[in-house]
């Protein structure tokens, strides 16, 4: 579904540069919270995540940590 694997701490140390609050980037990995669309477009632009990936992180996070363990 996705076309960009990323581990789930790659993606945490992205949001964390746009996130101080710990809580708020754990928010985010749960999908209780979704970034704002301005660091939205920034973490696109700058690492090419994908926008599909926050309407749904926790099957884009659950499909790669499969990826990655079957390799």
């Amino acid at each position: 579904m996705y076309h960009y694997p990323m581990k789930r701490e790659k993606l945490k140390s992205i949001l964390e540069e746009f996130y101080h609050s710990r809580a708020t980037v754990n928010h985010i990995l749960r999908g209780i919270r979704r970034p704002n669309y301005e660091n939205i477009l920034a973490i696109n632009k700058k690492y090419k995540v994908p926008f599909e990936v926050w309407t749904d992180i926790k099957s884009y996070l659950q499909e790669n940590d499969t990826k990655q363990k079957s390799k």
